[in-house]
């Protein structure tokens, strides 16, 4: 049976700080991006970038996956 190192209590408020904290930061950042004129009149043509970056990732990935599961049963 594994020891707790911090009492339950102690693990509850600070999971409530980390996510208080992410959500701090992500509104800091949302009010960042949403004030940069730039880069909101760009939006689109980063979103498709986006787009594209995520699905090579993706195709990327899976094919990376079924490389090493192969390799596995032989």
């Amino acid at each position: 049976m594994r020891k707790k190192l911090l009492p339950e209590i102690i693990l509850n408020k600070v999971s409530i700080l980390q996510s208080l904290s992410l959500y701090i930061l992500l509104g800091a950042m949302g009010l960042k991006i949403g004030a940069d004129k730039k880069l909101m009149s760009n939006l689109h043509i980063l979103g498709i970038k986006s787009f594209v970056v995520a699905v090579f990732a993706i195709i990327f990935c899976i094919i990376f996956v079924n490389i090493v599961y192969r390799g596995d049963k032989k």
